[in-house]
C-alpha cells in the first residue's frame, strides 16, 4: 500500500489565546492517504508511449497493404482483358485472319498473370503476419491502457481528452461558419467530358500490311471526319523510298475489305508535292503531311485531287527534330500530323523552344496556326505522340515489348506531368506512327510493317 503524507503548519493566529505566548506552539496535523491501487507506473505508462509510437510508424510506413489492393484490381482487370483477347483470337481463328502475333501477345498476358498471382500471395503472406502482430500489440496496449486509467480516480485525464475533441469540433464549425460554400467541379483535362487517359488495351488487331514486311514505315487509319459514303472507310499509305517518302495511299470501303486485302483504291498523292516520312494522316476526305524536302505542310484533296501547302513557322525538317529512341531515330518524323475532338493538330520541334516539342492547332482548310503550345519535353526523348481532348500524350521506349505512356500536356490549363507510367503492350520493338480517331476512341497505330488498333480507357 502506497503512503502519501503531509504536513499542515498552522500559524499563531490560530493557537489557543488563553496561553501564554512562551507557551504557544503551532498545532501540526499529520494525515495517511492510502491508495488502494498502488504508486502510479509512471515507468509503465512511459514505456507504453514508446510502443504505441513504434506502432503507429509501422502502420504508416507498411504501404504493402495498400499495394496488395492495387495489384488485385490489376490481376482483375488483366483477366477480363485476357478473355475479351481469346474470344477475339478464336472470332480470327475460325475466319482464318489469325496471326500468330495475337496468339503470342496471349501467351505473353498469361505469363505476367501468373507472375502477378505468386507476387500476390506472397504479399498476402506478409501482410497476415504483419497484421496478426500488430493486433496482438494493440490488444496489448489495450489491457495497459484500461489498468492506468484505474488511477484516474476523478477521471481527469479522460475529461481531458473530452475537452480536446470538444474544442477541434468548435474550430471546426467556427472555420466552416466562416465559408462560403461552393460546389466542387472535379476538373477534366481537355476539352472533353471524359477524364484522363488511364490505360490502354491490348491490340485490337493486329496484321503484317498489305505491300509486306520489306516497308516498315507507314501509317493507316479511318478519317475522323469523312466524306458523306466514306464513313466505314480505312486507308493505308506506306513510305516507300528509302524510308523517306510514298505517293500512294490504298482505301478501302470497310473493315471487312482491309481485313481481308479485298478490293481497293490507289490514289497518287502530291502532285510534285511528295509526301515525306510516316505522320500523314486523313482528315475531312484529304491526305495531311510534311511536304518533301521543304519546311512545309501539304493538304492533298482526295477527290479533287488539289494541293495547298504553307510553311509550317520555325520547324525543324529533313532529320532535325525526329522521334528517337535510347539508341536510334525514325527517320524524317520532324512533323507529325494528329487528330482528336478539336480537329487537327500538327506536332514538331523548333529552335526558339531549344528542340522541345511544339503543339499547334491548324486551320484544316488553309493549315494557317490557330494556336500554338509551347512544352518542356525534349522530342528525342520522344519515341511518338498523339492527341486526345486537347491533351497532347508522349510515349518512350522501354523494352521490345513495352512502350510507355510517360508525359501529358494539357493545352487547356497549361498542366505538364511526365509520370504516368502507361503500357502500351507492342509485337514489335519499333513504332512509327500513331493516332487517335476520336469517332472510335481508338488509337492506331503502324510497328514495323505492322497495323494494330488499340482501345483507350478514360478514368
Amino acid at each position: 500500500m502506497g503512503r502519501f503524507g503531509f504536513f499542515l503548519f498552522l500559524g499563531l493566529a490560530f493557537a489557543d489565546r488563553d496561553v501564554p505566548a512562551k507557551a504557544r506552539v503551532a498545532k501540526r496535523c499529520y494525515c495517511d492517504l492510502q491508495v488502494s491501487n498502488g504508486p502510479f507506473p509512471r515507468q509503465q505508462l512511459e514505456q507504453l508511449y514508446s510502443i504505441s509510437k513504434n506502432c503507429t510508424q509501422k502502420l504508416l510506413n507498411a504501404n504493402e497493404f495498400s499495394e496488395s489492393m492495387q495489384m488485385i484490381a490489376d490481376v482483375e482487370q488483366r483477366l477480363k482483358d485476357l478473355v475479351k483477347r481469346i474470344h477475339e483470337f478464336k472470332e480470327e481463328y475460325d475466319s482464318e485472319l489469325y496471326s500468330i502475333i495475337s496468339f503470342r501477345i496471349i501467351e505473353i498476358e498469361i505469363e505476367e498473370l501468373n507472375y502477378l498471382l505468386d507476387q500476390l500471395q506472397e504479399m498476402c503472406l506478409r501482410n497476415n503476419d504483419e497484421r496478426t502482430e500488430l493486433d496482438t500489440q494493440v490488444q496489448n496496449m489495450t489491457s495497459k491502457v484500461d489498468e492506468l486509467e484505474k488511477y484516474d480516480r476523478l477521471k481527469v485525464v479522460q475529461q481531458h481528452r473530452n475537452n480536446v475533441i470538444l474544442k477541434r469540433s468548435l474550430t471546426s464549425c467556427q472555420s466552416a461558419l466562416l465559408v462560403t460554400p461552393s460546389p466542387y467541379i472535379t476538373p477534366k483535362p481537355g476539352s472533353c467530358s471524359f477524364g484522363r487517359l488511364k490505360a490502354v488495351s491490348f491490340p485490337k488487331s493486329s496484321m503484317l500490311n498489305h505491300y509486306g514486311s520489306s516497308y516498315p514505315y507507314g501509317n493507316w487509319g479511318k478519317d475522323p471526319l469523312p466524306a458523306p459514303g466514306k464513313e466505314d472507310q480505312y486507308w493505308l499509305a506506306i513510305v516507300s523510298t528509302s524510308s523517306r517518302y510514298g505517293t500512294t495511299v490504298r482505301t478501302y470501303d470497310s473493315y471487312v475489305e482491309f481485313l481481308t486485302k479485298g478490293t481497293y483504291k490507289d490514289v497518287t498523292v502530291g502532285d510534285g508535292l511528295n509526301p515525306q516520312g510516316p505522320g500523314g494522316l486523313i482528315y475531312g476526305d484529304a491526305y495531311y503531311y510534311n511536304c518533301y524536302n521543304l519546311g512545309k505542310l501539304c493538304r492533298f484533296d482526295m477527290t479533287t485531287h488539289e494541293v495547298v501547302s504553307a510553311i509550317l513557322p520555325f520547324a525543324g525538317f529533313n532529320d532535325k527534330f525526329p522521334y528517337c529512341t535510347f539508341s536510334s531515330c525514325y527517320p524524317y518524323t520532324d512533323m507529325d500530323l494528329a487528330t482528336d475532338e478539336n480537329g487537327l493538330w500538327v506536332l514538331y520541334a523548333t529552335e526558339f523552344n531549344l528542340g522541345n516539342l511544339v503543339v499547334s492547332r491548324l486551320n484544316a482548310t488553309d493549315l494557317s496556326l490557330l494556336e500554338s503550345w509551347n512544352t518542356t519535353v525534349f522530342k528525342r526523348s520522344v519515341t511518338n505522340a498523339f492527341m486526345v481532348c486537347g491533351v497532347l500524350y508522349a510515349t518512350r521506349f522501354l523494352n521490345s515489348e513495352i512502350e510507355e505512356i510517360f508525359y501529358m500536356f494539357d493545352t487547356t490549363s497549361g498542366v505538364e506531368r511526365n509520370d504516368l507510367k502507361i503500357e502500351l503492350r507492342k509485337a514489335l520493338p519499333g513504332i512509327q506512327y500513331m493516332n487517335y480517331n476520336p469517332r472510335d476512341r481508338k488509337l492506331y497505330v503502324y510497328s514495323d510493317a505492322y497495323v494494330m488498333s488499340y482501345t483507350l480507357t478514360f478514368d
